[in-house]
């Protein structure tokens, strides 16, 4: 099977312009000139391998947008405290500002450059038409793709559907509307459903756009049209700076009522399912399986390719790229990796119990044993103290042979105060790489799949952009949104039920999204998601995790009559547990209500005087 290979290692180095005199008449051995892209098609191939690049290493990289939300929390710093603390100003916009986010301005506008440069060009290219085609509706979906990342970010912003040129007469391009945006990006979607109608995930090089890719996208944004934050009525009623606008063409759409957004956005969801291409819901391993198995099963789905990959990207362990990398990045401390972004307490809590019952500290046994007999997501996706994991490098597993996870404190001798008890080697003071402890007292297990059983060596993975999972889950918010609930209901539990999680039966609207939002928090998580959920659902002041930062302080003390121990090892029978949840002071988390956008650069501002800037900046 041939896969995409996404780098800045091209083939060629391409000439945006062409000059009239060279020097001595020649050309430089390692590069092409513009014309001659249209003449190959492997150049013109590398050329929109370039464009697709610019996801770069996807949600693999070191840095995750998880740690912008409720999700995790990167223990490295960086920018996340600004971006946490709702502190972003046109002058520094923390995380979103860096590259490897995939949101950055300028690098989006480059690409949209690129893609503007094959819709111009390809058709008169001269190699087979067949692929001129393929090639023009790749182009028309990552223009779509880019425009509608700008807008989830910003809002309205400049439409360039052109190549500029420097002696073009005017570069200043304002602001468009939110709704020309959409238009656009639903005329480019049109345009690529029609150029790539007959590419499907079988006859299409893994990582590149096909027909349900195009139609994915479809309903993502128009799920994202029909949301609250786009709604001018429920939007400005939530947040008096939106109120306060003058602008708000900018923010809000004024395209149909709102059960015609919800309308168009449900249909657009039902037409890939019920043409699935190929695509569809998985079960996770089937049914009938234990929390156990069917928690192993989740795992194995999320470190390789799947009947739900509609748009993904591709890392080979071979290629070295950063995406490779991730259990290093995220893995824990005591297996020499870096712990990374690790999960906050607010999410741990959020997983549901076994029975489909919140999880609740004030309840005693689920205080007492906060780890047992919750559902198969939380097994799949959270590393927490006493979970059986991969053997230690053997430079660690002098100190810890048994290769669980220790993010506790515990007494080793009954003679000790907890000031004296054995830190474990996954926390901030053990005997691993404790620079790289948690914070927490947790580890991501999602996505993590360690070759060769080390967490430092490279692995192959797959990044899914868009799995059909979104799609159902589309089509559910959408039914809510037109009230329909039974059909909604109809197809959350199918979610529900393929992680062993009982049916939903309420027949109230409110309660309903509550579910269908909750569940759509672990169904994605760390998936990137959550981030622009929270925003279309304008649930920023009501989301915890938003709001403040915390961990799990683990402290096993030996049972009465067990004595003296030559090496910890998680056992319920030699010591008893106790799991108190703490505030973490690393950042100081705040939701401000500005940062339902975020802020046009300074820079950009300064380059184009047309531009006018978000509402609280």
């Amino acid at each position: 099977m041939k896969y995409i290979i996404w780098s800045l290692s091209l083939l060629f180095i391409v000439f945006f312009s062409a000059c009239n005199d060279s020097f001595l008449n020649s050309e430089p051995q390692s590069e092409y000139p513009a014309a001659a892209i249209w003449e190959e098609s492997a150049l013109a191939e590398a050329y929109m391998f370039n464009i697709y690049f610019t996801f770069q290493d996807a949600g693999f990289a070191e840095e995750t947008q998880a740690s912008c939300t409720d999700e995790t929390m990167f223990i490295h710093g960086r920018n996340y405290p600004l971006s946490n603390a709702g502190s972003v100003t046109p002058a520094n916009i923390g995380w979103f500002g860096q590259t490897q986010s995939g949101h950055q301005w300028q690098r989006l506008y480059t690409s949209i450059r690129s893609c503007n440069d094959f819709i111009e060009n390809v058709d008169a290219a001269t190699f087979d038409q067949s692929y001129k085609t393929q090639l023009k509706g790749e182009a028309y979906f990552l223009r779509a793709y880019f425009y509608h990342r700008l807008t989830r970010a910003y809002g309205g912003v400049p439409l360039e559907l052109r190549v500029t040129q420097l002696d073009d007469k005017d570069l200043m391009i304002p602001r468009s509307s939110y709704d020309d945006c959409i238009k656009q990006v639903l005329s480019d979607i049109a345009n690529a459903a029609d150029l790539l109608k007959d590419r499907t995930f079988d006859n299409t090089q893994k990582g590149r756009a096909t027909l349900a890719a195009v139609m994915a996208l479809k309903a993502r944004v128009l799920t994202d049209v029909a949301s609250d934050i786009h709604d001018q009525a429920t939007a400005t009623a939530k947040v008096s700076i939106f109120a306060d606008y003058p602008n708000k063409e900018f923010l809000f759409t004024s395209q149909g009522t709102r059960e015609d957004r919800w309308q168009a956005a449900k249909d657009a969801a039902k037409a890939l399912m019920d043409n699935p291409m190929g695509h569809a819901l998985s079960t996770y391993g089937g049914t009938g399986l234990s929390t156990e198995d069917k928690a192993q099963a989740i795992w194995q789905f999320f470190t390789a390719e799947s009947e739900e990959s509609i748009f993904s990207r591709y890392f080979i362990s071979t290629k070295g790229e950063s995406g490779t990398s991730f259990p290093l990045f995220n893995g824990p401390s005591g297996y020499h990796a870096w712990g990374g972004n690790v999960p906050v307490q607010d999410m741990v809590d959020a997983y549901d119990m076994e029975d489909g019952s919140a999880f609740d500290w004030n309840n005693p046994e689920e205080k007492a044993f906060p780890y047992k007999n919750r559902e198969p997501r939380f097994y799949a996706s959270i590393m927490y103290d006493g979970m059986q994991w991969i053997q230690r490098p053997t430079d660690y597993a002098v100190a810890d042979p048994t290769g669980r996870i220790q993010t506790g404190y515990y007494q080793t001798d009954p003679s000790q105060n907890q000031d004296g008890y054995y830190p474990g080697m996954d926390t901030r003071t053990g005997n691993g790489e404790n620079w790289n402890g948690t914070f927490t007292g947790y580890y991501l297990k999602k996505f993590i799949n360690p070759a060769g059983g080390d967490h430092r060596n490279h692995i192959n993975a797959v990044w899914p952009f868009i799995r059909y999972s979104e799609v159902v889950a589309d089509y559910i918010e959408a039914c809510i949104g037109l009230n329909q609930l039974d059909e909604a209901k109809k197809y959350l539990n199918m979610f529900r039920e393929r992680v062993n999680l009982p049916d939903v039966t309420t027949n109230d609207r409110d309660e309903l999204t509550k579910i269908f939002q909750h569940e759509c928090r672990l169904e994605f998580y760390i998936e990137e998601h959550r981030y622009w959920d929270i925003r279309r659902w304008m649930i920023g002041k009501d989301s915890p995790g938003l709001n403040s930062l915390n961990g799990i302080e683990v402290v096993a003390t030996l049972k009465p009559g067990v004595g003296k121990q030559d090496k910890y090892t998680y056992d319920e029978t030699r010591w008893n547990y106790v799991y108190n949840v703490i505030p973490l002071t690393e950042e100081g988390r705040v939701w401000v209500d500005k940062v339902y956008y975020l802020p046009i650069l300074r820079d950009e501002m300064n380059r184009n005087d047309q531009l006018i800037q978000n509402p609280g900046y």
